[in-house]
């Protein structure tokens, strides 16, 4: 290589950081070191209905040039985008709250693929006969821990990956490619001390102990990926939340220091979905066509017209006022599924028991 000349790994990641990408590390394709706890976290059924992640169990503890993901795999390319944005607003009075992710008017996943696409385009223009393939959250790949063995950050207690650059508020993604790349090392070592805040800061207490997380518990996985009722005894600590929650990475003091990220599609994501008001949202669900209208091309989609309701009238519960007696009353009485009919019941019946209390102001 002429002096002067950048590597193909140097080149790489030049081409992800024009791309929109704030880190791009590299490692090897080698099969990931933490199967065995990734196993028993299964076997202990914490991944509560997420039986995809049980799928392709081969693949996720295996290594990466298996022929299904990209054969002769010689590197994995690492890349994150951040999407802190601004500090948390605390939310108006009833409206629901959405996790920083989510808001705005594009799902990341597009966003990403687009940058990914930018990347891998540009490598095999520059290295004629390579190929890669992205990921984006869509394979089975452990991000998380392929990041911290390019050296990206470390999994912090509440098992998401914390960056000394930063924070925790930032999406990842892989792209898998033929070449031979110069590595990056490992992260060393773990910062988060004796902190405990993401622990104690869990609404539901889904982070049993450091690194063990019960989606049973967790109010993203409920808010989002289940499908049937929320467990009452549930129901009262997910507050306004209706699709996610940030509380635990809000906690991390890793994000007083974090960099503002490059790409604007994904940061200060505060638009109409970031506070929702509930009333709104509940007249906009009531059919499959008004919940289409309102967040296609989303993520808030993920959850479907019944999920997103659901938590819509459970939120209602808890921070509801008078007003919304009727509209709920009118859910309970009219919408198809039998899941949304019960929680807006409930909702009611936590808002009169509410106005019933001799320290209620409204």
């Amino acid at each position: 290589m002429e002096s002067g000349q950048q590597s193909p790994s140097e080149q790489i990641k030049r081409f992800a950081r024009e791309a929109g990408f704030d880190a791009v590390r590299i490692t090897t394709p080698d099969a990931p070191a933490h199967g065995s706890y990734v196993t028993a976290w299964l076997a202990s059924g914490m991944n509560a209905d997420m039986k995809w992640l049980e799928t392709r169990a081969d693949l996720r503890a295996g290594r990466m040039d298996d022929e299904r993901l990209l054969a002769k795999t010689r590197s994995v390319v690492v890349l994150a985008a951040s999407y802190a944005g601004s500090r948390e607003a605390v939310s108006p009075p009833v409206t629901g709250t959405v996790a920083r992710y989510a808001r705005g008017a594009e799902d990341y996943h597009t966003v990403l693929r687009d940058m990914l696409n930018d990347v891998a385009g540009k490598v095999e223009t520059a290295f004629p006969g390579s190929r890669c393939r992205g990921f984006v959250d869509s394979g089975p790949l452990r991000e998380r821990e392929l990041a911290a063995r390019a050296g990206m950050g470390w999994q912090g207690k509440h098992t998401n990956l914390i960056s000394l650059d930063l924070g925790n508020f930032f999406f990842l993604a892989a792209l898998l490619t033929t070449l031979e790349l110069t590595l990056d090392e490992p992260f060393a070592g773990n910062h988060c001390g004796t902190c405990t805040r993401c622990i104690t800061a869990c609404p539901t207490g889904a982070i049993l102990a450091p690194m063990v997380l019960d989606a049973r518990r967790c109010v993203s996985y409920l808010t989002i990926e289940h499908r049937g009722p929320i467990p009452l005894e549930l129901r009262p600590l997910m507050g306004d939340r209706i699709f996610g929650c940030d509380d635990c990475l809000a906690a991390c003091p890793w994000n007083d220091k974090a960099q503002t990220g490059q790409q604007t599609r994904l940061a200060g994501r505060d638009g109409e979905n970031a506070f929702p008001d509930l009333l709104q949202l509940l007249a906009d669900l009531e059919t499959e066509a008004g919940f289409r209208a309102r967040f296609r091309g989303t993520p808030l989609l993920r959850p479907k017209r019944e999920g997103l309701r659901r938590n819509v009238c459970i939120a209602l519960g808890n921070v509801g006022n008078h007003d919304a007696i009727g509209p709920l009353e009118a859910v309970a009485a009219t919408d198809p599924s039998e899941i949304v009919r019960e929680a807006a019941t409930w909702a009611i019946l936590q808002i009169q028991v509410r106005l019933s209390s001799p320290d209620t102001i409204y």
